[in-house]
Order: structure tokens, then sequence, then C-alpha cells
């Protein structure tokens, strides 16, 4: 059972709530993608009176800064690159990066060849990226200096607004709300005559990881709920639920957030699927125990015939639902025929070398993909993405954007190593939590572009903020799982 010291308040904080509220807003607000910049524009101006909100209130600054120091590096470095790329050198330097030649020949002929340029080839876009880093970055040390009841708050703000986006995402797929009369529907913030689950997202694979993300999280707040000290004498627990009732409501979550999953139409989804599935069971893992057989407990073999068999049922009914008009729009987009990812990825590599090792600056994939893709690869559609977070990256921040990405990966590794097993971290389900919703946003931006949603940003942010430390490691929590 989780142990809250005297240093955690017995009821949530104002520092507590505006979290809460600064990440629903990101996951609300943040789906539409730089297609969308009005509602991006109003989840940034919503940051900044969230900020003026806890810089102006009573202990707000001191709140912050408890947050660990390595809360505060990984938010410096998310925010370094776009600030440097922005600084203007002088000709002898800006004109000896990597594919600045005809930069440089068209001011020659206009007789500016000495006008001092940044290290972006786009400034206005780089700084179009640095508004959306900057409350990303901003969202880091703040969950990192709230105590445990704050971070659960946090926890179970994600899943609530997975259940509302799933709640909306039914209501996209049976069709209700048309607009005109025609094929659009009220429900699609976005992309009216999109034809999948999307909730709160314009894209289908962002749709997927939040609901794969919701669905750890609404367990692990169902656990951290049930297992939370109360406020009555002695420390008792909030409630007494049966083990199976517990388990039981997990395993409908995991279930119906399975099936939202397959109606988004991500194919990356479907096939990332195990990893929250996997962070559910561990999770759940007590009350499994608790329960066993008759004659002994449920051990690691029954999970995984259970997963098996939980696995084969999913498929079976897709089976039978074959002939449904919603499914097989979906079954179709297995068909990887025509698949243009591996093109994209050819044409992104070629632009890679052109800006290597310093980057064409964040933000500016798209017009130096357009340079660099081949005639016979053009579509009808402008590729605005690489589909790839790491080789967008790379081109856009060449080594040093790999660099810094590296050392953040690096620092949350060996926090979350430390948070396993460290009395002054957040409960484990949180640490589960977050691990999981990390592993669905890293290992979808090798095929996607997951970091490019500022939602998924906001929530990536949330989850490194889980890994840290709590303010100044006055809070115990036990080691169980």
């Amino acid at each position: 059972m989780t142990d809250f010291t005297a240093s955690v308040p017995a009821t949530p904080s104002r520092n507590h709530w505006l979290a809460a509220l600064l990440v629903a807003s990101g996951i609300v607000l943040g789906g539409g993608g730089s297609a969308a910049p009005l509602p991006e524009m109003l989840l940034q101006c919503t940051a900044a009176l969230i900020a003026a909100a806890l810089m102006l209130s009573p202990g707000g600054p001191a709140a912050l800064a408890r947050a660990d120091r390595r809360a505060w590096i990984v938010a410096a470095l998310i925010v370094v690159l776009p600030l440097v790329q922005l600084v203007p050198l002088p000709p002898a330097l800006w004109q000896r990066l990597p594919g600045r030649e005809l930069e440089a020949a068209s001011l020659a002929l206009v007789g500016a060849s000495g006008r001092w340029m940044p290290w972006s080839l786009s400034p206005s876009r780089t700084f179009a990226s640095l508004l959306v880093m900057l409350p990303t970055a901003a969202l880091v040390p703040l969950v990192a200096s709230l105590g445990g009841r704050g971070r659960a708050l946090v926890v179970t703000t994600i899943a609530v607004m997975a259940v509302l986006a799933l709640i909306v995402g039914t209501g996209q797929i049976s069709g209700g709300g048309t607009v005109g009369g025609g094929g659009g529907n009220s429900l699609r913030f976005y992309v009216p005559e999109a034809r999948f689950l999307n909730g709160f997202q314009a894209n289908h694979n962002s749709s997927a990881d939040m609901l794969m993300i919701g669905m750890v999280a609404l367990v692990a707040a169902l656990r951290e709920w049930l297992e939370s000290p109360g406020s009555g004498p002695n420390g008792a627990r909030r409630r007494q639920v049966s083990p199976a009732l517990a388990l039981s409501a997990a395993g409908f979550t995991a279930l119906l957030f399975s099936l939202a999953v397959f109606l988004s139409g991500s194919r990356a989804g479907m096939v990332l699927l195990p990893v929250p599935l996997l962070a559910v069971a561990v999770i759940a893992w007590p009350w499994l125990r608790t329960i066993g057989f008759p004659g002994r407990r449920i051990g690691a073999r029954d999970m995984a015939m259970a997963l098996v068999a939980a696995l084969f049922a999913g498929l079976l009914a897709a089976w039978l639902l074959r002939g449904n008009g919603a499914v097989a729009r979906i079954a179709a987009r297995y068909d990887f025929a025509g698949e243009g990812r591996p093109e994209i990825w050819r044409d992104a590599l070629y632009a890679m070398q052109q800006y290597f090792p310093f980057g064409s600056g964040m933000g500016t994939f798209a017009p130096v993909f357009d340079a660099a893709e081949r005639l016979e690869a053009v579509a009808w559609s402008r590729t605005g993405r690489a589909h790839n977070d790491v080789l967008e990256l790379a081109i856009e921040g060449g080594a040093f954007g790999l660099a810094l990405m590296s050392v953040i990966a690096a620092m949350l590794a060996n926090a979350a190593r430390r948070a396993w097993n460290s009395g002054h971290h957040a409960s484990r389900p949180q640490i589960l939590f977050a691990l999981a919703a990390l592993a669905v946003i890293a290992l979808h931006s090798q095929v996607d572009y997951p970091l490019r949603s500022m939602a998924l940003g906001f929530v990536g942010a949330a989850c490194a903020g889980l890994l840290m430390p709590l303010p100044w490691g006055r809070n115990r929590v036990s080691k169980h799982a």
C-alpha cells in the first residue's frame, strides 16, 4: 500500500488541479496537428494562462522549485535546439553549413551575401515548433513537482479523457449527428469525412495511441484508488473491493479499449496492442495472485494462456463480424499493397544526408522533403511528415537532435530504474503506466509521427514527470507490484 507522508496534502492542491487541467486541455485541443492551427493556438494560450496562475498563486513558484533537477534538465533539453537554431550566425559560419549552397547563391544574386542568417532554413517554422515545445517541456517539471496524490490525479485525468474519447469515437463510428445531410459527422472535429474511430484526434494512428495509453491509465487509476490510504483513522483503504471484481473491471477495460483500437483502423496500433495489455496484466497482478485457481494461485503460465485466449477470441470476433461495413473498411487497411512509407523513407534519408550533421532546422521537414523527393515518387498529396520521428529529427536537428534525444531517453531510463526500486517515487501503478505510455509512443514513432501531436506530446511529458522522484524525496511507497 502506498504510504503518503505529511508532506503530501490530504486533498489535491491548486497546482494539482492546474496540472490536470493542462493535460486535459492538451488531449482535447492538441490532436489536430499543423492542419488545425486554431485549436493548437488556443491550447498554447491556455498553457500560458495556467503558467501565469502557477506563478502568481501563493506558493506556486516554491512548489515548482521542489521538482527534481532532472525534470528541469529534460525540459531544457527539449527546447534548447530550436532556440539555438534561431540565433543569427555570421556569413562565414552559416554558409559553411551543409545544404546552404542554394540559399547563399540566392542572397549573392541580390547583393546580400553578407547577411547574418540563423541555423534554421526557415526561422518562422522553427519558431512555431518552439511555441509547441514550450508548454510540452514545462509539463515535465510541473508533474514532477506534484506529490503522490497530485500525480494520481494526472493519471486519472488521462484515463477520464480516454473514456470521453471512446464515447465520442462510438458516436463517430455509428454515424450519428450528420452535417447537412452529407457524409460528415458533427462529432468529427477535424476530418468530417473520416471513417474510423478518431476520438479527439485528427489522425487515427494518434487515436490508437491515446486509447492504448488510456487503457493502462484507467487500470492504474483503479488500483491507485483502491489501494491509496483513506481519510479515516489508521490510514484504512478507501474501499474494500473484492479482487475478483477489480480484476473483472480491469479485464473489461482491456477488452473495450482493445476493440476501440481495432476500430481506429491503425495497423501499428494493433501490432502494439500487446504492450498496454502486458502493462495492464502487471498492474492487475496482485488481484490475479489473490484469486488463483482451486488449490493454487495463478502463475505466469496461466497469464500467458489467458492472453493467447483473449487474442484468439478477438480474432474470432473479427471473423464473425467480417460482413459488417465498418469492420470491412478496417480489415481492408491490412492490405499493404501500395504502401508509400518505404518510398518516403528513401527520399527522407537522402534529405537527411544533404543537411547532416547540423540539420535544416526544427519544423522544416516539409520544404526540405519537397526539394529532395524524386519525381517518380511524387503523389497527389503533399508529404508533410517522414512517418518516422527519429528520421525526421535527424533531418531537422541533425546529429545534435539525435544526441539530445538519446540523452533524454537515457535520463528517463535511469529514472525508471531508480523509480522501481526506490522509496522516493510515486506508486508502482503510476510508474508502470508511465513506462507503458512512453513505450507505445516510442515504438509507434518508428513508423509514424506521434511526437508531432501536441496531445501525445503532453501525455509523454506528463509520463516523464511521473518517473521523477517525488518532491524532496519525502514520500515513501511499498515495493510490491
